[in-house]
């Protein structure tokens, strides 16, 4: 099993914890080998497990990760390299390199580590631009050459990476699917009759019919709290916000508004809160973002809307204990805020264009089946 790596989220509190849930699962895994990502450079390397066997062939001696990896088969040996593009990464101008470019030099030193050709199965993992991938494709050094993906749209995969003497097969993005790759008692990739990937290899789709690892369960209930924990750490400084919201609640809106609060009451928005309830996860952010009303700061940039901006930056929904009122997705998740509207009704919310309202929350994984036009027609009002 290799991973190429980029499995850290951004830099946050809750992304601390994130890092200590993925690299303890990872170790449950056990890779073999593990390509240093940009991800992970971004929230630095020393955040990165020793235990793990991270892998970056093309850096300085000021970096300690494996240069590359030997494995022992029964059938033929395989070495694995692994490549991270400069490009990827921040590395300051005025200091050496830690990490070096695909050219000549490096191309030179690494066919004399790989050695002979027939003695081992050479397998890349890469990570940066075409340009970069072609030089190595060009070598020759490597049997198979696997990329990690450079596409953000879970719901168009892309599984090739075009060159010009043929493609290069991308891992799914954000980890829905696992490529797999057989080996004859030769040593020689089998291709599989699926062509859906290139050099052979097979792609099986990690859907709901698969179980959940059950030596993962106890780490991520474990994560449940800790993100429960930090949630409530912030409930003081996050009270302080309350009497500044700009949000009023569905019980305000629906006094004038009775019509379109019935087609409301009515849809699944109504219930949103429960569906995390019902998953234990109530208390994570980026679940409830979604889920309640004003978790997130409410930014105004229209000119037409000066009339809010005394509310710049402040949040509703602090706590189900606190703010009750803004549980679930209600009329001021679409239309924007409206305190200001309540005390001057001349004064109307930032109503927003439906759909590009819509996919703040329905895209990719997150509602894989949405479609603007059917989900429209069930809220209309």
């Amino acid at each position: 099993y290799f991973d190429l790596g980029n499995n850290f989220p951004k830099p946050s509190e809750q992304g601390n914890l994130k890092i200590s849930l993925i690299q303890t699962s990872l170790k449950k895994l056990n890779p073999r080998a593990m390509l240093v990502g940009p991800n992970e450079w971004a929230n630095g390397l020393n955040r990165l497990d020793p235990q793990l066997p991270y892998l970056l062939s093309n850096q300085s001696e000021k970096l300690k990760f494996l240069e590359y990896k030997s494995i022992n088969s029964k059938i033929k040996n395989i070495t694995i390299f692994g490549y991270l593009s400069p490009n990827l990464v921040y590395q300051n101008k005025n200091d050496h390199p830690l990490i070096f470019e695909v050219n000549k030099k490096l191309i030179r030193d690494w066919r004399k580590k790989l050695g002979p050709k027939q003695k081992s199965l050479k397998i890349l993992l890469f990570r940066g631009n075409k340009k970069e991938l072609q030089k190595f494709d060009e070598a020759s050094m490597f049997d198979l050459i696997v990329a990690g993906s450079n596409n953000d749209d879970e719901l168009n995969q892309i599984l090739k990476l075009k060159l010009d003497a043929g493609d290069v097969p991308m891992i799914p993005t954000k980890g829905q699917a696992v490529l797999s790759v057989k080996i004859n008692n030769n040593g020689i990739i089998v291709p599989d009759t699926n062509n859906t990937v290139p050099f052979g290899l097979s792609v099986t789709w990690l859907k709901r019919s698969f179980e959940d690892a059950k030596e993962l369960n106890e780490i991520f209930k474990d994560y449940n709290v800790a993100v429960k924990e930090l949630f409530i750490s912030n409930l003081d400084r996050m009270e302080k916000q309350k009497n500044e919201s700009p949000y009023v609640g569905d019980v305000v809106c629906s006094g004038c508004h009775q019509n379109s609060a019935k087609i409301w009451k009515n849809s699944r928005h109504f219930n949103a809160f429960k569906t995390l309830e019902e998953k234990n996860k109530h208390f994570d952010p980026e679940c409830l973002e979604c889920h309640v009303v004003g978790l997130k700061p409410f930014e105004i940039t229209q000119e037409k809307t000066k009339k809010f901006n005394k509310f710049k930056g402040a949040k509703g929904f602090l706590s189900p204990q606190s703010t009750p009122h803004l549980k679930n997705v209600q009329c001021e998740n679409c239309h924007g805020p409206s305190r200001a509207h309540l005390a001057n009704s001349k004064i109307h919310p930032p109503i927003k264009d439906p759909k590009s309202t819509c996919i703040i929350c329905h895209h990719g994984s997150h509602s894989p089946m949405f479609d603007f036009k059917s989900y429209w027609e069930k809220i209309k009002h």
